[in-house]
């Protein structure tokens, strides 16, 4: 006959045999908690643009003419329409940081319209691009944060009478 205590022994030691070969099915893991939305000082940002040097920009303006600070897009390109009379033309001052391009095309409506790029930080007068030796496409790779002009202008015979054109420059910052 078998005694109590060894019956309970072995109901006991079948039941943990049997649930160490069929675990029962455990809990669904709990989702994990969303991350808490971001700081505003944490979110990475690009550094800020420079800035047109107004000043020395201003420098470059011939009497009666105009300054001009357009915003160019991050993508794309600026189409600026322009007319020069006499002496008098619009002066456009462009920022660009170090290792950008500046590309500029310019159309004029007739063969006595040329425009130059100059750094606004150089005061010797050279430019970067002479439109009447270059041609009428510039492309300039700034080497440090750097502000360039752009004067669209004729030749002293034809600003002297008075003249006039018209242009479209077409500038595009990559």
């Amino acid at each position: 006959m078998l005694r109590p205590h060894v019956t309970l022994a072995v109901v006991l030691t079948t039941a943990l045999a049997c649930a160490a070969c069929d675990p029962a099915p455990s809990a669904p893991e709990p989702a994990p908690a969303p991350a808490p939305a971001a700081d505003a000082s944490e979110t990475p940002t690009t550094p800020p643009s420079p800035v047109v040097d107004r000043a020395s920009v201003e420098r470059f303006v011939q009497d009666g003419g105009s300054l001009e600070l357009p915003d160019l897009p991050a993508t794309g390109d600026l189409v600026l329409k322009g007319t020069v009379r006499g002496y008098t033309a619009p002066t456009y001052g462009f920022a660009l940081a170090a290792g950008q391009t500046l590309t500029i095309a310019f159309e004029p409506s007739n063969a006595n319209l040329y425009f130059n790029v100059s750094d606004a930080a150089d005061t010797s007068g050279a430019a970067l691009h002479r439109g009447e030796v270059d041609g009428e496409t510039a492309v300039v790779t700034a080497t440090r944060d750097m502000t360039l002009v752009v004067t669209p202008f004729q030749p002293r015979a034809t600003a002297r009478r008075g003249e006039t054109g018209d242009y479209v420059l077409t500038v595009a910052r990559r």
